[in-house]
């Protein structure tokens, strides 16, 4: 009797290890159909380079050792069962909604479902900035050993999607994405199966345009001010080119406020930049036509100078604001 209950409880020992292990039959991949949605995005932090969203995660594969005659799925809890335990990659901190445990239908189709709320790191390319536009990614991997193992596909019920009306009120969302990949987490390990749902969306730059780049054209077009200013005021002159020059230092400080610390010039960095080298440069003319104002035979190209400026320095700027912000406020 005692030998019989011994080989009954080896065998039910087999049987649990049989269930941890692949239900893949002659080394084939396990199909696993993906479902992601993404039920809301709260906000995008460009300093952060980071996004918060609100995901609903759905896979689905088949494990025919699992089948039953039970007419209610059997619920079973993550380490009883093989899984491809899924892992999402670029996570930062997110919480999880849905209990941690895998639902088998009668055929055996195992289910795992969760809805994750959080914050996800993206590395942004913020050149065009504020007219760029970005891709967001979710990265999620089958923390297995060795690529091959389970191939994740979009599920046809159900394809991985983004809903219609979102909390995030600056950008636009243009396109979605749904690829299977394999991820070398680290330098000469094994590579992961994982897939990628990725976003694509285009930043609304109206608050930049009101907020930044408008009151900023106002500014420079006051550094002009100095070239209808009689030479002989030359402190005047000199009084409204610093005052503009400190204006724009101060927007400087404010921009780079909103940014991470990239080792690259962003479109709104050029046309600071520009505007700044014009307000110089007008400091310099005003230094150069009082220069010629003290002296009676020069006061003649003082005032041709100015005259020349008024014209020379407006062509300028808008040649840099075509250059760099190719006035896309306009088109």
């Amino acid at each position: 009797m005692h030998k019989i209950l011994i080989l009954a409880l080896i065998c039910c020992g087999l049987h649990a290890s049989d269930l941890r292990s692949s239900p893949a039959l002659d080394g084939e991949p396990v199909e696993i159909s993906t479902t992601l949605f993404i039920l809301d995005i709260d906000g995008i932090d460009t300093q952060s380079q980071s996004f918060e969203a609100n995901v609903f995660l759905n896979c689905q594969w088949l494990d025919p050792r699992l089948a039953h005659n039970g007419t209610a799925d059997a619920i079973y809890e993550m380490g009883a069962i093989w899984h491809p335990n899924l892992q999402i990659l670029n996570q930062q901190k997110l919480w999880k909604t849905f209990p941690d445990q895998l639902e088998v239908s009668a055929d055996g189709t195992v289910s795992y479902r969760q809805r994750y709320w959080g914050n996800f790191s993206q590395p942004l390319d913020l050149r065009g900035f504020p007219f760029d536009s970005q891709t967001f990614a979710i990265s999620v991997t089958a923390a297995l050993r060795g690529a091959g193992k389970v191939h994740f596909v979009p599920s046809e019920r159900l394809p991985p999607n983004i809903a219609e009306k979102l909390s995030v009120a600056d950008w636009t969302i243009t396109g979605t994405d749904f690829r299977h990949d394999s991820i070398q987490i680290i330098p000469k390990a094994p590579a992961n199966d994982s897939f990628v749902f990725t976003v694509s969306a285009e930043r609304k730059s109206g608050y930049f345009i009101v907020k930044v780049i408008i009151p900023l054209i106002l500014i420079v077009a006051m550094s002009w001010i100095v070239f209808w200013i009689d030479p002989a005021e030359s402190g005047t002159q000199i009084s409204v080119a610093i005052t503009t020059m400190l204006t724009l230092i101060a927007y400087r400080f404010a921009v780079d406020a909103l940014l991470p610390k990239v080792s690259y010039l962003t479109a709104l960095d050029y046309f600071i930049l520009t505007s700044t080298l014009l307000v110089y440069a007008s400091l310099i003319e005003v230094l150069l036509t009082s220069h010629f104002a003290k002296k009676q035979h020069r006061v003649e190209r003082a005032y041709l100078m100015d005259r020349w400026c008024r014209v020379l320095f407006p062509a300028m700027f808008v040649a840099t604001a075509f250059e760099t912000l190719k006035f896309r406020f306009f088109l």
